[in-house]
């Protein structure tokens, strides 16, 4: 199950998603995949890491700017947003 946006930490009044956390929340879905290209195409940076026990730390990435580049996206796969590279067909 997932976690609630409310359930993850804040660090200096910004809250934190490691991409598999966005994948679980975003609306419009997308994959784990998808969060981790949206997050180098439009260079998200870590605020920070979170370590879960075993494994490499998940960089933490703030939770605003996943959304702002989510909803580029959204907006971009909807036709709402024109671009010199497409022409219309």
């Amino acid at each position: 199950m997932g976690r609630r946006p409310d359930d993850v930490p804040q660090r200096l009044g910004v809250t934190g998603w490691t991409a598999r956390e966005a994948a679980e929340h975003l609306d419009p879905p997308l994959t784990e995949d998808e969060v981790r290209a949206l997050i180098t195409i439009f260079q998200v940076p870590a605020i920070g890491q979170r370590t879960g026990g075993r494994g490499r730390p998940a960089d933490e990435y703030a939770q605003d700017a996943i959304l702002h580049a989510h909803a580029i996206v959204i907006a971009a796969r909807h036709g709402h947003l024109a671009s010199p590279y497409v022409t219309p067909g």
